[in-house]
């Protein structure tokens, strides 16, 4: 719709890309924000509010949604440990768990939020978790950009990534994601090249492990609407 392509817009205009997205670099960022880039986001972001309030309108107060979604693919609490349910899905069945929040990390230790949870853990609770979601962005969207500077500083002096030698060992590095907790596990040899390298992310663990069970005596037609 209209709405992500002026999103994309703005992608374009501070990345030069409009499908790969490359502004954060090792060190710092790509280059500063271009001029009027503060300005025009903000305007995309109040045509964003817009929508969601229509979106409110339109889905969380309909009959027919409510019907369908209410009671549809409920997760029970004793399922997000043991199906390690994360994102959205963990927070509709009330369980906190959102990375930028339990583990903070780049800067979201200096924002204001509070990540939304409620308990009813079915198709209905994640889509409104979701709603909340995008709410909850605009307003970090608007946080970062009143810290972030119009001059100054904006990459620190790196080696050349691609001659790295990094220490023996191993780590593990996760963040949040629009589906959960995304994480890569890496092992070093001390060389110039990853011994190992190990992406997690949630779709795996949600669409293998915990869709197979909420899909059991499921209609067909509601198989598009629990995935």
């Amino acid at each position: 719709n209209y709405i992500r392509d002026l999103i994309l817009d703005r992608f374009e205009e501070l990345t030069g890309g409009r499908v790969y997205h490359m502004y954060i670099l090792p060190g710092g960022v790509r280059g500063l924000l271009p001029d009027g880039f503060k300005k025009r986001m903000e305007e995309n972001l109040k045509l964003v509010d817009e929508f969601l309030v229509n979106i409110n309108d339109l889905m969380y107060n309909n009959a027919v949604f409510k019907k369908r979604a209410i009671g549809l693919g409920h997760i029970p609490l004793d399922w997000i440990d043991k199906y390690g349910v994360y994102g959205p899905a963990a927070r509709a069945a009330g369980v906190m768990r959102d990375v930028r929040k339990t583990h903070p990390y780049l800067k979201y230790a200096e924002l204001d939020f509070e990540p939304f949870t409620t308990t009813e853990s079915d198709v209905y609770a994640r889509s409104i978790v979701r709603w909340h979601d995008l709410k909850m962005t605009v307003d970090l969207i608007r946080q970062i950009m009143a810290k972030m500077p119009d001059k100054g500083e904006i990459k620190a002096q790196t080696p050349n990534v691609m001659h790295w030698r990094i220490p023996k060992g191993e780590t593990y590095a996760k963040c949040e994601s629009s589906r959960g907790e995304y994480g890569m596990y890496m092992v070093t040899d001390g060389s110039d090249m990853p011994r190992r390298v190990n992406l997690k992310g949630p779709s795996y663990t949600h669409a293998t492990a915990l869709l197979e069970r909420l899909l059991i005596n499921a209609n067909i037609a509601d198989t598009a609407a629990i995935m």
